[in-house]
This record gives structure tokens, C-alpha cells and sequence, in this order.
């Protein structure tokens, strides 16, 4: 029958477009320019930028301990945040000198309303101590740093600081990137430090020269006179900004008209705040600049606009002494999964073609596999349509899809070839054959498009990050649905009649392979295809035990752990991190100490790579970090940045991989685990080498209205966790506490006219210091401090030698007038809704135990 006399061929869009070669090349076309186009245009990013539907409220309260932090600050928060609509779990955590709590709300919250209605909120409290500084309210993002510099160098800090500086502006004025942060350092700050014996001879108190800086140090509008012609406008100036300005300013006036400046009686010191933080990179101070990215600009350009900038303008211009480090380049991990996705599409494709050139014919291969391509090119702009960027997530889920969407193209190309063994017309036979199997088709991709929308319906921000991993299989899976249907029929409308014999050796050679692989194929079919067939449709029961059995197999494989189930794979890094914690209260040099010991066992690590491996990076290769006061932190998808302030006990290593290495990160870690091994006198211990933050397989939450009982069951479970093999750097959030002095003023003090707040203020004051003011220097608000010398507040005895000046003017020593107590202090305390928890993480090893199995045991073990 003629294709005009067919009324199965005329209709429909699958027979227009077979029989219309310019619609077909057309829209083959239009979705290769399309995606082309689309593809320079996508965002590069490691993972989805996704809100977290987090607002967060800190209040920094410099000195004070955890538990006036949560009693002053935390709880009246956690109150006002606790009555916002849509909230749905309140995290709050008190710290030394930082408030902190989080809200999270609902999935679908307008979280920019939610943000207003919290700085509302927050700005109605009325009763915040003194002490405290303004509250900050802020949106909780996944901001997602691109590079980070080390600015390093043996110079005095300061120049340092002030070289990170000019690279940061430098930077942040390059028109691809839009934020830049630069950390690590201590802040600027004045110390007036007046001794005691000084004071107590000119009758003065640190509160009384702190009142006499304020006043000597000031720029202050006065309005304006309008003399008919002009405005002329009327200021004070005095502000004070160097030391020596300061030294000037007068603090006493005698009656005989001498006065008595600052700089007579006090010490001034224009250097740094006295924090625990220390960075340095390869044994010199470092400084870090963080690069980050907003959610429209683009990984590639920033990563190299940014090292163009340090070629051309920073490093030829640097001091001697001084260099700057990438650290961390995140833009070779996004360049790393999409050469992954590269190769994997060309490999599919290529087995894809050999598949089909043996089985069938190469036509029919050059086709199938053009169709995949085009399904792929097209694919970025429908990503590009629907706001998918680039990343790990979606590069996984086309990598994923390459395997569903061939199925399509095969299912109909086959159909055709086998229509053209027959001796149909060419045309005809491509439109009977995309007719014939367009129903299975179609219904084979809304069945699969279905069960991934399920993935669209997770709710808070794991479905948000999620997300593009349904809606890149959904595009592909529709678009090659398009291209098998409309596209490729009318290409495979010329295959060659059957019976063409090959005219070249080489067709000649394919020609006999094809015919081999066709007989071993009519035998397998004719042969156990057939036999089981038969068997199966002759004994239902036996399928449906079968299938029974693999279900019931799947489930107890995930549910025993033997397959682990994770949210996110972990993504091979290119640093290589050991975080570690001292006891409570070691201070910064000991720290520093422990973190040089480990850095050590990594340089033996690195030593032996390079003479076991020549050829790869040499030991000088492997650049190290050491940071004292915070960890080591990565990126968290799920958690965002968070606030925290130094602690000495606190240190990182880090070294970075470099070009070259002879192993990869994750087994660099595991021989500098073995390595270093037990270090004498470390609460936690803990190696890691990927790129991202994730949960750790063993996690629990534990919460109990009892502090005690609280710190004695999580001890408990580390305990036990401590007995299971194949488990390791199992740590907590509680710590055995920093000791503290408790003052309390006695009854007696009370006759003298001295009150609990004369005693807390003088002793802050003498202690930790009391501001006298801000000034800004450069970009920073840089403290005034007056206090004690160093040498007059470093000790116990120093406390007990304290006096106390009363209202009348005397002097009591502090220990009749207060009492002195020992005690064991929280570093932090951890609340969820409002109830103080504790968490217990570990690490396993999944050869020998998963998580999975792990932590039902417990729950049942302990808490049954």
C-alpha cells in the first residue's frame, strides 16, 4: 500500500513531521541553538542556591558567660520569636559573649515578611543588659564561597591586615564578583590600662577616667545659623582617633590650674583586641578573603577574574615577606563534575552506537545517537527555563537520565528497522513504527516523570535544594519523548531497504559481525527467553514469589544498612581538615602547640607519599594551615553560616592537595588518621576531606529537663558508641566547663552603702575592661578600653588583692565584701523549642557498621 493510500500514515503530528523534512530539521535546530545559548547563561554553582526559610537573631554581650547570655538575652527571644505565625522549630544557643537564636519556619512562609515581623519583635524588648551590644537580624543563607585567598607573610600584623584590606577592595571592585569578606584577623583597639596604685592616689576610679574620655573625645553637631545669604552650619570637633590623641585628653583639673593629662598616668596601647585567634599558613600569620557568589553570578568567571586580578595587580606589588595562597577553588569542583558528565554522556553515547551499529544498523546507531545529544543540548534550555542552574545535583541527575532517555529512541528506532525487514516503504514504515509504539512510549515517560514529581513534594529546605534533581530528569524525559516522536522518525525514514549488500571491506566486516550478533541473539530469544516466558506465564505463583522476594530482599538489604541510604553523597574534596578541642579554659599557646604536633604527623604523611610515589608532589607541596580559636569549618546546604566567637581551646590543621598528589583527599586523611592516632589530652579529635558539611551517620539529639541527668546520659552513649567496632571521632556539644569565680556580695557590704552593681561594675571593669567609646578607624568600629594592667589582672591572687571603692569613698578589699566560689561554668548551652539538648555524632566506617544500625540500637539499649 502506497503512504497516500494509507489513512494510518496522514494523520497526526507523528506523520506531519515524518513527512515534512523542514519541520523536523527545524525543531532538531531550534533545540541545539536553544541550548547552546542557554548554556552560557546557566549559573555554575557547587549546589542550589535555596533559601532555608531561617531567621536569625545575634547578640553579641562581650564578657559575659553562658548562663547570663541565656538568662539576659536567649530566653526573651526564644519568647518573641516562639509567637511568630509559621514558626516551626526555634534553635537558640548561649555562648560566651554571644546570643543566638534561630527560627525556622514552614515550608511556603513569606520569609521576607517573617524577617520584618522578627526585627519587630526583637526591637520591642525593652530590658537587654547594658553591656549588650545591638541585636542583629538577619536571613539564614546558604552563601556559597567560590575561592579563598590566605594573605600571608612574616610582618607585623598589622600591615598584614591592612595588605587584606587593599585586596579585598580591589576584588570586591571587579564587576564579576558582589561580596567579599576577609577574616581570621583580631580587630583594632586602644587599651588604657592605669594602675591601681595610680588610682588610688589621685582618688580616682577606672569608671571616672572612663566619663573623662568620653567628654575629651567627641565630634558633635550644634544645628545651624542662617545668616540671611547662607546656612552656615555649627560642629564640635575632638574626636579622637590615634593613641597619641588620646594621651592628650585631660583627666583632672587642679585648683591651681595644672592639670593632669591620660597619657601621665596611664598606659596606652593602640594594638589589637585580646582574642584567642590565631591563623597562620605555613608558620607565618595569614589573614583569609573569602570570595562568594549571589545567586545570579557565575563560578567560572568570579574563580577567574579573581586570579587575573592577583597575576596582574596584587603579587608583582607585594612587600617582601609577603604572599597570597588559594587556598580553596571551588570552581574546580564544579569543573570537575561537569567533565565527569562530559565523559559519561560520550561514553554512553559511544556504547549506545556500538549497541546499535551490531545489533541493527549503523544509520539507525548515527541517529539514536544524535537524537541523545540533541535530548541533552536541549535539555540546558529548558534548565534555563525553569531557573535550574548548573551543579552537582543537576550534572548527577543528566548523568542519571542518559540511562532512562535512551530507551525511548532504541524502542522506537528498533521498531522501524524491524518494519523496514520487511520491505515497507521507507516513510511509510518510519510512521507506522513511531505510531505503532507512541502509546508505550508515552506512557512509559509520564510513569517515570510521576515518580520523580514525587521528589518536587519534599517539603523545608532539603526539598528546595533537592529540586532540581526531578525537574532535569523531567525536562530531559519529555524532550527526548519530542525528539523519538517527531524528530527522529523522519531520519530514519531513509534507512536502506534490507537485502543491500555492502560494497567496501570494512561494510563488508560490520556486515558479518551483525549477522553473528544476530544469530547469537534469535538464539537467546528462541532459546532461555523463550523457555522462561513459557515458564512464567504457565506458573504465575512463581512471579509473584519472585517479585515478592526481591521487594522483601531490597527492604531488609536498606533496613539492615548493608545499603546505606544518604541524602548527599559526599563530594571528594580538596583540603584536608583535623579539627580538635583541648579541655575547657587550655589557653591559646597550648592550643597552638597541639595543632603544630598534628601538622607535624600530616608532614610525615606528606614526606612519605613523596618517597613512596616519585614523580607526584613533592612533601613541600602540601601547604598547611593552622588556626586557633574556631574550627574548620565547610559548607553546610542545610545550615547555612552561622556567628561563633574565639575560643582558645578551639584549633584546626588543614593542608591543601595539591596538584599532582599522589593520593586522593579521602586517603590522605585516612593515613594522617593513622599517623597522628591518640594525642594525649584532646576531648575530640576529628579528620575530615570532603567538600561539604553533611550530617554524620551517627547523630542523636538528646534532651532532658535536667542539665545533670542530660551531661550523664549523653556520656553514656559515647561510652557505648566507644565499644562498637568500625566507629571513631565520636564527640559531643557539651564540654566538662571552663572553672569560674562566683562572686556574692556580703551582708556586711551592705552597711557601707556598696551594691551588688558597684561590685560587678568595678570588677568588669578591672578585669575585662570597660568601654570608654567607638571610633572608626578604616572599615572597623575600634574599641576604647580602660582596665587594670596586664600583670595586675592575670592571677588569682591578683582578684583576692582587689578593692572595692565604696560610695563614701573608701577602699574595702574585695574579700570582705564578697565571697568567692568555685565552679564548674558551661561553655555553651544548646536549646531546641525552648528545651536545653545535647548532641552525640560519630563517624563510621561503612565496611564494617553503618548508621543505619547503629542508632536504633542505642535508643533501644539505653533509653528503653
Amino acid at each position: 500500500m502506497s503512504e497516500a493510500g494509507d489513512p494510518t500514515v496522514r494523520g497526526g503530528p507523528i506523520a506531519f513531521m515524518a513527512s515534512n523534512p523542514i519541520a523536523a530539521n527545524l525543531l532538531m535546530v531550534f533545540l541545539l541553538f536553544a541550548g547552546l545559548l542557554a548554556a552560557g547563561d546557566l549559573v555554575q554553582e557547587m549546589l542550589p542556591d535555596a533559601s532555608l526559610d531561617r531567621v536569625q537573631v545575634m547578640v553579641p554581650y562581650p564578657g559575659a558567660a553562658p548562663q547570663e547570655v541565656d538568662e539576659a538575652i536567649v530566653r526573651k527571644i526564644e519568647e518573641e520569636l516562639g509567637s511568630l505565625d509559621g514558626v516551626k522549630r526555634i534553635e537558640a544557643s548561649a555562648s560566651e559573649g554571644l546570643g543566638s537564636v534561630t527560627a525556622e519556619f514552614k515550608s511556603g512562609t513569606d520569609i521576607d515578611r517573617a524577617l520584618n515581623e522578627a526585627k519587630a519583635r526583637v526591637d520591642r524588648i525593652p530590658s537587654f543588659p547594658a553591656g549588650a551590644e545591638r541585636p542583629e537580624v538577619r536571613e539564614v543563607t546558604s552563601r556559597q564561597s567560590v575561592i579563598r585567598l590566605l594573605v600571608h607573610g612574616d610582618v607585623p600584623e598589622r600591615t598584614l591586615k591592612e595588605l587584606a584590606y587593599d585586596i579585598e577592595d580591589g576584588i570586591a571592585a571587579l564587576p564579576e564578583v558582589s561580596y567579599v569578606d576577609t577574616s581570621g584577623f583580631r580587630e583594632y583597639e586602644i587599651s588604657i590600662e592605669v594602675p591601681s596604685h595610680r588610682l588610688r592616689a589621685l582618688g580616682l576610679t577606672l569608671n571616672d577616667i572612663a566619663v573623662a574620655v568620653r567628654r575629651g573625645s567627641m565630634d558633635l553637631s550644634a544645628g545651624s545659623l542662617s545668616t540671611g545669604g547662607e546656612e552656615i552650619r555649627v560642629r564640635t570637633i575632638g574626636q579622637n582617633y590615634e593613641q597619641y590623641d588620646f594621651e592628650d585628653i585631660i583627666v583632672l583639673s587642679r585648683p591651681d590650674g595644672t592639670s593632669l593629662r591620660l597619657g601621665d598616668i596611664a598606659d596606652l596601647r593602640d594594638g589589637f583586641a585580646d582574642t584567642d585567634l590565631i591563623t597562620r599558613f605555613n608558620g607565618n600569620r595569614a589573614i583569609r578573603v573569602d570570595v562568594t557568589r549571589t545567586a545570579d553570578e557565575q563560578v567560572f568567571e568570579i574563580s577567574e577574574a579573581v586570579k587575573a586580578y592577583l597575576a596582574t595587580e596584587v603579587i608583582p606589588a607585594l612587600p617582601a615577606g609577603v604572599g597570597v595562597e588559594i587556598w580553596r577553588d571551588d570552581s574546580t569542583l564544579v569543573a570537575g563534575s561537569l567533565s565527569v558528565l562530559i565523559e559519561n554522556g560520550v561514553l554512553g553515547l559511544l556504547l549506545v552506537f556500538l549497541a546499535l551499529t551490531f545489533f541493527l544498523e549503523i544509520r539507525l546507531a548515527l541517529w539514536v545517537a544524535a537524537g541523545l545529544a540533541v535530548a541533552l543540548v536541549g535539555t540546558l534550555w529548558g534548565m534555563q527555563m525553569l531557573g535550574v542552574s548548573i551543579n552537582m545535583l543537576s550534572m548527577m541527575a543528566l548523568v542519571l537520565a542518559l540511562g532512562i532517555v535512551v530507551d525511548d529512541a532504541i524502542v522506537v528506532g528498533e521498531n522501524i528497522f524491524a518494519g523496514r525487514r520487511r520491505d515497507r516503504d521507507g516513510l511509510t514504515t518510519a510512521i507506522r513504527g513511531a505510531q505503532r509504539m507512541s502509546a508505550p512510549v508515552i506512557f512509559s515517560v509520564l510513569t517515570t516523570v510521576t515518580a520523580f514529581c514525587a521528589l518536587l513534594t519534599v517539603p523545608g529546605s532539603t526539598g528546595k535544594i533537592m529540586r532540581s534533581v526531578p525537574l532535569v530528569v523531567i525536562i530531559i524525559l519529555m524532550i527526548s519523548l519530542v525528539e523519538s516522536l517527531l524528530i527522529l522518525p523522519r531520519h530514519l525514514s531513509h534507512l536502506p531497504p534490507p537485502g543491500r549488500t555492502a560494497s567496501t571491506w570494512a561494510g563488508r566486516r560490520l556486515l558479518r559481525i551483525q549477522r553473528a550478533v544476530d544469530r547469537g541473539l534469535q538464539w537467546l530469544i528462541d532459546g532461555p527467553l523463550d523457555r522462561g516466558l513459557r515458564l512464567a506465564t504457565n506458573h504465575p505463583p512463581i512471579v509473584l514469589a519472585t517479585a515478592a522476594g526481591a521487594v522483601l530482599l531490597v527492604t531488609v538489604l536498606i533496613g539492615s544498612g548493608l545499603v546505606r541510604v544518604e541524602f548527599l553523597p559526599q563530594v571528594e574534596g580538596d583540603v584536608i581538615a583535623a579539627n580538635f578541642e583541648l579541655p575547657t579554659g587550655s589557653p591559646a599557646d597550648r592550643t597552638a602547640a597541639v595543632g603544630e604536633l598534628v601538622e607535624q604527623t600530616g608532614r610525615r604523611v606528606a614526606e612519605r607519599l613523596a618517597s613512596e610515589h616519585p614523580g607526584s608532589a613533592a612533601a613541600d607541596d602540601w601547604n598547611s594551615a593552622i588556626t586557633v580559636g574556631e574550627p574548620a569549618e565547610l559548607f553546610n546546604p542545610l545550615r547555612g553560616d552561622r556567628a561563633s566567637v574565639p575560643r582558645s581551646h578551639v584549633g584546626a590543621v588543614q593542608f591543601a592537595l595539591p596538584e599532582g598528589a599522589a593520593v586522593p583527599a579521602s586517603e590522605f586523611e585516612r593515613l594522617w588518621r593513622e599517623e597522628t592516632g591518640t594525642v594525649q589530652g584532646l576531648r575530640h579529635l576529628v579528620f575530615s576531606s570532603g567538600a561539604l558539611e553533611l550530617p554524620p551517620p551517627v547523630y542523636l539529639e538528646l534532651s532532658h529537663p535536667d542539665p545533670v541527668e542530660l551531661e550523664a546520659i549523653a556520656q553514656e552513649f559515647v561510652e557505648e558508641l566507644q565499644q562498637v567496632d568500625g566507629v571513631f571521632d565520636i564527640r559531643t556539644n557539651q564540654d566538662d566547663g571552663f572553672r569560674e569565680i562566683q562572686l556574692e556580695l556580703k551582708p556586711p557590704a551592705r552597711t557601707l552603702g556598696l551594691t551588688l552593681e558597684d561590685l560587678a561594675h568595678q570588677t568588669r571593669s578591672a578585669f575585662f575592661g570597660s568601654e570608654a567609646l567607638r571610633v572608626l578607624r578604616g572599615r572597623e568600629d575600634m574599641r576604647v578600653y580602660l582596665r587594670l594592667p596586664e600583670q595586675e589582672r592575670s592571677s588569682i591572687a591578683d582578684l583576692e588583692r582587689f578593692v572595692v571603692r565604696t560610695p563614701g569613698g573608701s577602699e574595702v578589699p574585695l574579700k570582705h565584701v564578697a565571697s568567692a566560689e568555685f565552679v564548674r561554668s558551661s561553655t555553651a548551652i544548646h536549646k531546641v523549642d525552648g528545651r536545653r539538648v545535647v548532641t552525640v555524632t560519630a563517624n563510621v566506617d561503612p565496611d564494617v557498621v553503618t548508621g543505619q544500625l547503629i542508632t536504633p540500637a542505642l535508643e533501644r539499649d539505653i533509653l528503653a
